[in-house]
């Protein structure tokens, strides 16, 4: 799928090209890029700041709404700390350049997003990545190099399919001595938990009156749930403060505008004070998954907002987009890092989706699939043999893939290499969730 030119949008409607569109792409979950009170609070903090701090947070560019923002966020995901980064890709840079100081090895999930493998191995920790979602796998991997300093790193939430990492069975994986579990909760962030507070918290790591677990270190941006701009890594001071002290991703850059931080700042109250916007949420990703069930189509089981399917060939799948979005329906046919095939349908639902929308994307699919003659139950069949994307191959750029093997019986750890590439243990046979 092309670039979308998109002329104007809203929580739910994009205007592309005059024509406006239903719109199920994105990840605004909450639709707080629109909501009333977080547009005022932009617009109060450009009246108080202006566009730009113009300088580094740690030379004359800090202000009391970014330390603010940081002390709110850490009493949301119930840490000691929390630091605000530009973004989120920089939060995990920042936090790999930490990570550097204590840590020689990176155990990651092989569909974690990019930046995650990126941020360790350009700190120049050696990065193995063990196969999706297997704890048995990533537990052998950190039990081998438990005395180097051990990090294993996951997604909370893989946008690519919308599957949930085993947050507490990772933990539970840990050696002892030296060792962190590091989730990328973009896309669990004011989506799981207990108002929103992430992966983690869905998974029990956090809970009321106790503090996330210090040996679970957070990062995520403040563009998708919250759907505002910035990112930060949270989590045990020790590892927080040193990112705040050396990590040059971070000292090096112009802040976050101080206008989205405020606007950042109501967006987290908003999500406290109306939780009927992630009730909202969860009902209408129950009543897509439930739509998408009685048209016979599997995707992905997650109770996550994001449905990834095939229903048939690349062609056909592009005719059916088409057909969609003539009829006025923006459902994403894309390519992506981990999917369930090269080319692959992405729906996202939000709090602001009503459910007369919802069916009328519904409808307007089935409507679509019967004008193509298409029989979703045979979509297994395409993806066996549709080239599937790696989370690393899918864009130019150093990462390459390695193959190892973590049985080896003469040597079980695989070759060391650069630090910019990533070692791939074979898959086993039978993945296990638990350790």
């Amino acid at each position: 799928m092309a670039r979308i030119p998109v002329e104007s949008a809203s929580a739910s409607e994009i205007v592309v090209e005059g024509r406006r569109l239903l719109a199920f792409g994105g990840c605004n979950y909450l639709g707080l890029a629109h909501h009333p009170s977080v547009l005022r609070a932009v617009r109060e903090g450009l009246e108080t700041y202006g566009l730009s701090t113009t300088a580094s947070r740690e030379t004359t560019g800090d202000t009391i709404s970014h330390d603010l923002l940081e002390a709110e966020l850490a009493g949301f995901l119930q840490t000691q700390q929390c630091l605000v980064t530009p973004e989120g890709y920089s939060a995990n840079m920042a936090l790999g350049q930490a990570l550097a100081r204590g840590f020689r090895v990176a155990i990651t999930d092989e569909k974690c997003h990019r930046s995650v493998s990126h941020a360790v191995a350009a700190a120049g920790l050696r990065v193995i990545a063990y196969p999706h979602l297997d704890v048995r796998g990533a537990a052998s991997l950190a039990q081998q190099y438990s005395t180097e300093g051990v990090v294993i790193l996951t997604d909370g939430v893989f946008a690519a399919d919308g599957s949930v990492a085993p947050a507490r069975s990772l933990l539970e994986a840990l050696p002892q001595g030296k060792s962190l579990l590091v989730i990328d909760d973009c896309h669990g962030f004011c989506v799981l938990g207990r108002s929103g507070r992430g992966t983690a918290d869905h998974h029990g790591l956090s809970g009321p009156g106790r503090p996330l677990d210090p040996r679970v270190i957070v990062t995520t941006t403040l563009a998708k749930g919250l759907g505002c701009y910035g990112g930060c890594v949270a989590g045990a001071s020790s590892i927080v403060q040193l990112a705040q002290d050396i990590a040059s991703v971070y000292r090096g850059t112009t802040p976050c505008p101080p206008a989205i931080i405020e606007g950042a700042r109501e967006a987290l109250r908003t999500v406290e004070r109306e939780p009927v916007l992630i009730q909202r949420l969860r009902a209408n990703a129950d009543r897509l998954r439930r739509g998408l069930a009685s048209l016979g189509i599997n995707a992905a089981p997650t109770p996550a907002p994001i449905f990834t399917f095939i229903v048939a060939d690349v062609p056909a799948m592009e005719r059916v987009h088409q057909r969609m979005r003539d009829a006025g329906i923006l459902a994403p046919l894309i390519s992506y890092p981990g999917g369930p095939a090269d080319r692959y349908f992405r729906l996202t639902v939000n709090a602001s989706h009503t459910g007369e929308q919802i069916d009328r994307l519904l409808e307007s699919l089935r409507e679509a699939m019967s004008e193509e003659r298409i029989d979703p139950s045979r979509a297994a069949a395409h993806a066996a043999v549709a080239p599937k994307a790696s989370r690393t191959d899918a864009s130019p750029g150093p990462l390459r893939l390695v193959s190892g093997t973590v049985d080896a019986p003469a040597d079980p750890r695989p070759a060391m290499i650069g630090p910019w590439d990533v070692e791939v243990p074979r898959p086993r046979a039978n993945p296990s969730t638990s350790p």
